[in-house]
């Protein structure tokens, strides 16, 4: 059986369960966070040490959600794309998947792996150039979703590129109300970022597709 270790929350692993149900493949879940043996099986078998981390059936073991999905698409190129190869479609896909990531990587970077340097004297100077780029990545989406015609991002449909904003956007909306029990996510929402309502009002087109809800 294939399995990917994962965080429920995070929405790198979230992601990687979108491409996984895209591509009609079957696996088995591992919650890191459920158990410190589990965990420490995860990072184990990826010397990244950070979920997702994909086991796939004959062993082969590949961590980070854009590699996996990249992988997948050259795995299992009978089934549907995640990353679709015309040109227009190929440009809007690649332009929107590093925003999001800017955004995901800078918050995550300075909420989480680095707040303990916050009481640091260059940690101001450091935050407001972190967050400047943060906050401009997350006004580009808005920018670029609001001046689609259509639900998904590429004109051939449902995409990496909408698994990855729509991901972005779940967590975003949902660290205000995990940070009253969650430390980072606290640490997270006192950067001071804006998630602009035109994401939100996007992702509202997709929160009832089938694999969407089944994230829970």
């Amino acid at each position: 059986m294939r399995i990917l270790y994962h965080f429920p929350t995070s929405p790198f692993a979230r992601r990687t369960r979108l491409a996984l149900a895209h591509k009609g493949l079957s696996f088995e879940l591992r919650d890191s966070r459920s158990h410190p043996n589990i965990q420490a099986e995860a990072r184990r078998l990826s010397p990244l040490k950070t979920v997702p981390v994909l086991v796939e059936e004959d062993g082969r073991v590949i961590g980070d959600s854009t590699a996996i999905s990249h992988y997948l698409d050259r795995a299992y190129p009978s089934a549907p794309p995640l990353w679709p190869t015309g040109p227009e479609d190929a440009f809007a896909l690649f332009e929107l998947a590093p925003l999001v990531d800017v955004v995901q990587n800078g918050l995550a970077d300075l909420g989480a792996r680095y707040y303990a340097l916050h009481t640091s004297e260059a940690w101001g100077a450091v935050k407001a150039e972190a967050m400047d780029r943060v906050q401009r990545a997350l006004d580009a989406l808005a920018q670029r979703v609001s001046a689609l015609s259509r639900p998904t991002v590429a004109r051939s449909g449902w995409s990496a590129a909408d698994m990855w904003l729509v991901t972005m956007e779940h967590w975003l909306a949902t660290l205000p109300q995990r940070a009253t029990q969650f430390a980072p996510a606290a640490q997270i929402v006192s950067l001071g970022w804006r998630l602009p309502p035109e994401i939100s009002r996007w992702a509202d087109q997709h929160r009832d597709r089938p694999e969407v809800k089944a994230l829970g």
